[in-house]
């Protein structure tokens, strides 16, 4: 992998979340529903693409992305016992900024993210292995499914704030993102 692709992740999938948190005002849930929303767009990518239809290459992110879903709900629960995912999901989702609906912005950028990403695999390593692809969507979406495991065992332990929060997981998910690339550090 190369460092521009690791460049690209890290601004797709760390950044974008840090920008919402400083300028829109994205609590967790938002930027939760951010990452549920792109790693959504990503499974059905690889439910429409011929060369990964099996059941086999796709039960492990599928099941991974319905254990971190779970688990991140239950953590939502947990921090705000009156929280409503139909509620939070419309706030999200409509939310305007420049009186333009961020759902309606964000939905069109993912997909058009993911053909991207097709295609610079393409271009830089003359093909593109879906399987790959999908095996790395499994081990982010377990990655996150940890995260907020360990969250919620330091939510039991330590009464922590709603910033302190949302930096320990912008954190460990850069710290997950480069974890994933270590290669590129590694190589000369």
């Amino acid at each position: 992998m190369k460092k521009a692709q690791l460049l690209s992740e890290i601004v797709g999938d760390v950044f974008l979340p840090v920008l919402g948190y400083l300028f829109w005002g994205w609590n967790l849930y938002f930027i939760l529903l951010f990452i549920l929303i792109d790693f959504s767009v990503r499974l059905l990518f690889a439910i429409w693409r011929p060369a990964t239809r099996s059941i086999q290459l796709l039960l492990r992110p599928i099941l991974f992305y319905l254990s971190f879903l779970i688990l991140s709900h239950f953590y939502m629960v947990l921090t705000e016992p009156t929280w409503r995912f139909a509620t939070a999901f419309s706030a999200f989702f409509w939310y305007e900024d420049l009186f333009i609906p961020q759902g309606l912005i964000l939905l069109p950028l993912l997909i058009y993210t993911e053909r991207s990403r097709e295609r610079m695999e393409l271009m830089l390593n003359g093909s593109y292995n879906a399987s790959q692809q999908l095996k790395k969507l499994g081990n982010r979406l377990l990655g996150g499914t940890l995260i907020f495991m360990l969250m919620s065992l330091c939510l039991v332990v330590f009464n922590w704030t709603e910033t302190v929060e949302i930096i320990f997981f912008l954190s460990a998910w850069l710290f997950l993102v480069i974890y994933e690339h270590k290669a590129v550090f590694l190589k000369r």
